[in-house]
């Protein structure tokens, strides 16, 4: 039987998102302690984020089902903070073997970071277990953009532009998580479209020990929760790759075109690997590799000539394919194969865990353009102005990524 039980919470503060777990003194040596209160120990607790105020809103509930259907143990727990369009609160679904316990807050905003870490504390706070896994549902944005909310305020009617999740903020609240587990976050997922691309990994590389993502759009309810549940019940011992894997093995192949599956220890080595392939490109003939960003077709020689690199977009960005990218501007400026050669051994056997692309959400016709993708994009700026608005980020003074685009990219 299914009980319903509400509990307000005060309004949060407005300080950093992440105070909670700096200066709550309940934290000890990694461990939260919840008063004198026991808390519950499981094998594996699942965590989904799911803003759906928005479109994606009547899938909702029918997620809620098939995760509840599929929690088959006492020993796995899964917690989903919902926001659907018409609810003035955030709910919080409490999934247990054959019971959904919810909780309601004070607030409607499921677009704030510091609302996330709450829900996080709460968790650390009530649970223990010996594995984590956290999965961020929603709409795909900008590069560092997810899972926007329409109507973050419950005294607002509606809003004329929704409001983001910033992913740079996101990790620093992971962060501070999977040091209060003692780094047992096995996995995060983006279910969200087009986060498979190696600004979002990179940035999120010294959290969870494997990411999962979709290079390209992901279908959406998705119907992975039921098999993978029911697995994950009788299975506990599984780590995040294999669980992961199970996610690709049971989602039905409409539901994506690829799913990128990343061994997260392995980007500490990518400096050293892709470095050197984009010195030798700034030292050969990058005048051959000039690429009109506009053009449908490039680079090109001429007008007959077909696309070398397949350019992708999103939210009005542009984006390629990683490894094809390097290997072509590689043959393209005369650059010396040898770092090229070495980047993509390690690319392909190291850092890509798994790539399934027999996935058949896309028609046939743009299928084709993407077959050969590896897993993994990289964000192809139009401007200086607009790489300026990235130029914060961790992985541009890590890599040669700015020289590459000054030579390649953008006029003297």
């Amino acid at each position: 039987m299914k009980r319903r039980e509400t509990i307000q919470y005060l309004a949060l503060s407005s300080a950093s998102f992440f105070t909670t777990i700096d200066v709550d003194k309940k934290l000890v040596n990694g461990n939260w302690l919840a008063g004198n209160k026991p808390r519950n120990n499981y094998d594996y607790i699942l965590l989904y984020w799911m803003p759906y105020d928005n479109n994606l809103s009547r899938f909702g509930q029918p997620i809620i089902e098939m995760l509840s259907k599929g929690v088959q143990s006492d020993k796995v727990l899964v917690l989903v903070q919902s926001d659907l369009s018409n609810a003035k609160q955030l709910s919080r679904n409490i999934i247990t073997k054959g019971n959904i316990n919810v909780q309601y807050l004070e607030t409607a905003d499921s677009s704030s970071e510091n609302v996330l870490n709450e829900y996080f504390s709460w968790a650390l706070s009530q649970f223990q277990a010996k594995h984590w896994v956290i999965v961020f549902l929603g709409h795909g944005g900008s590069l560092m953009q997810i899972s926007p909310d329409h109507n973050p305020n419950s005294s607002s009617i509606s809003r004329s532009e929704p409001k983001w999740m910033e992913l740079p903020r996101i990790s620093e609240v992971l962060s501070k998580f999977n040091q209060a587990v003692n780094g047992r976050l096995e996995l995060l997922f983006f279910q969200n479209c087009n986060r498979g691309n190696i600004e979002v990994h990179y940035t999120f590389q010294n959290i969870a020990k494997y990411t999962l993502s979709s290079q390209i759009v992901l279908g959406v309810p998705n119907y992975y929760y039921e098999s993978l549940l029911n697995h994950l019940s009788y299975n506990p011992n599984l780590d995040g790759g294999q669980i992961a894997k199970k996610i690709m093995d049971f989602e039905p192949s409409d539901m994506s075109h690829s799913l990128t599956l990343t061994k997260n220890h392995y980007f500490h080595q990518l400096s050293e690997k892709l470095n050197p392939v984009i010195d030798s490109i700034l030292i050969a003939n990058t005048n051959a590799v000039k690429i009109q960003i506009d053009s449908a077709l490039f680079p090109k020689k001429s007008n007959s000539e077909k696309s070398l690199i397949e350019i992708y977009r999103s939210s009005g960005e542009t984006f390629v394919d990683l490894a094809n990218f390097i290997l072509e501007i590689t043959i393209l400026s005369g650059a010396d194969v040898t770092a090229c050669t070495q980047f993509l051994n390690y690319f392909k056997s190291f850092l890509m865990e798994r790539v399934q692309q027999n996935g058949k959400l896309l028609n046939p016709r743009i299928r084709g353009r993407y077959q050969k993708f590896s897993g993994l994009g990289l964000f192809l700026p139009r401007t200086r102005q607009e790489l300026e608005t990235y130029s914060y980020l961790k992985i541009y003074s890590d890599l040669k990524l700015v020289k590459l685009f000054e030579a390649v990219v953008f006029d003297p």
